[in-house]
This record gives structure tokens, C-alpha cells and sequence, in this order.
């Protein structure tokens, strides 16, 4: 069974990766916001070492996709950094930056982890 986590209301803490910060390279401009993500439903850790990694977008260039959270056992010294939507104030420019695990020098990964047990979204499984 999984746990229905409200990331709005507050619930229960999830063991998390260590942050990144995200960097102005890490931008790319985009014509629209994504939507609100998903409610998902959050398995049990697979382990006690894994990490929860919320749910992302990801831009394909003409539209956003979702990608669903997930448990990893995070690579030695690396760290997490969250999209993020922001929007220049001088020309109303929106601009995104992708999820990202990255190095102990803020270099993104190659190759991320892989996933061991990942979210379910509710809207999926109504369908």
C-alpha cells in the first residue's frame, strides 16, 4: 500500500536527497508554465538508505511531460536540484529549469540513478 502525500497540507516527512542549487545555465526560456503536477500516490521505501524524489516536468521543447517521483539510493556526493518556473520582470519572459541530480562541483550527471519503485498519479489511475 501506498502513502498519499499532500505536498500542500503538510504531511508526513520523506527522507530527501541532499538540495543542489540550480544555476542560470540550467534555464531555458519557454512559452507557457506547465499545469499543476499531479496528486500521486507514494510507495513504501523499497529500502532504508532510499531517498523519495518528488514528481518532475520535463520540457520537450513544444510541451511539458510529466515524470513521476520516485525512490533512488542517491550516487556518493551527489545532490538534487528541483524544476523550477521563473519569470523575468523587465519582459514577463517565462524561463524553465529541469530536475536535476548533479556532482559535488554542481555538474549535472550524466547519468542519474535509476529509480527503484516509482509514484503512481491519481489521474492515471482513474483512467
Amino acid at each position: 500500500m501506498g502513502l498519499f502525500i499532500g505536498t500542500a497540507c503538510g504531511g508526513p516527512s520523506l527522507p530527501r536527497p541532499e538540495r543542489a542549487q540550480i544555476v542560470e545555465d540550467d534555464y531555458v526560456a519557454v512559452p507557457f508554465a506547465p499545469r499543476a503536477p499531479p496528486v500521486e500516490v507514494v510507495p513504501a521505501p523499497p529500502r532504508p538508505d532510499a531517498v523519495w524524489v518528488d514528481g518532475t516536468w520535463e520540457w520537450s521543447g513544444e510541451r511539458y511531460n510529466w515524470q513521476p517521483g520516485y525512490w533512488v539510493i542517491p550516487p556518493g556526493g551527489a545532490r538534487h536540484a528541483h524544476w523550477v518556473v521563473v519569470r523575468r520582470t523587465d519582459d514577463g519572459q517565462l524561463f524553465f529549469a529541469p530536475s536535476a541530480w548533479k556532482d559535488a562541483k554542481g555538474k549535472t550527471l550524466a547519468t542519474p540513478p535509476t529509480p527503484l519503485v516509482s509514484a503512481r498519479s491519481r489521474a492515471t489511475d482513474d483512467d
